[in-house]
């Protein structure tokens, strides 16, 4: 998939967003140390997960926090929505997150590229970052 980063955890990139820690002078200083973190959501759906849908979630919020990230809330779509992904991309958007952590890839039918339109997607199993993929360059920028 030609625009897709998948970042292994177990190297983790210098200045990569997903593991930013709120540093001990921004605590220092009075500064929330909850709303400098990245936000993000959890999705988990029923019909993918079935019975292990309540242990998935709990996987998904720790791996969440693990990486650094202000876990929001979990997104478990109803049961007979016809678009459960695009169910779970609108409430993103609403919540203003910067990336969507899922169990496996099966959560987003093996499909990270939608996700990663607007979205880093984290996975947990395989713990990995499929990155957002970058707009176009700005016209005011004057990037070609």
């Amino acid at each position: 998939m030609p625009g897709l980063t998948a970042i292994d955890h177990n190297v983790v990139p210098p200045g990569s967003r997903a593991t930013a820690i709120p540093s001990a002078s921004a605590e220092a200083k009075g500064a929330d140390p909850e709303r400098e973190r990245p936000k993000a959501v959890g999705f988990v759906r029923g019909d993918v997960s079935g019975l292990h849908a309540p242990r998935h979630a709990i996987a998904v919020q720790r791996h969440a926090r693990a990486l650094g990230y202000h876990y929001v809330y979990t997104i478990r779509p109803p049961q007979d929505t016809d678009d459960a992904i695009g169910y779970a991309l609108t409430m993103a958007t609403g919540l203003d997150v910067a990336a969507i952590v899922v169990y496996d890839l099966d959560q987003v039918d093996n499909q990270p590229a939608r996700v990663c339109e607007n979205f880093d997607l984290e996975t947990v199993c395989p713990a990995t970052t499929w990155a957002r993929v970058a707009g176009p360059a700005s016209i005011e920028t004057g990037a070609v």
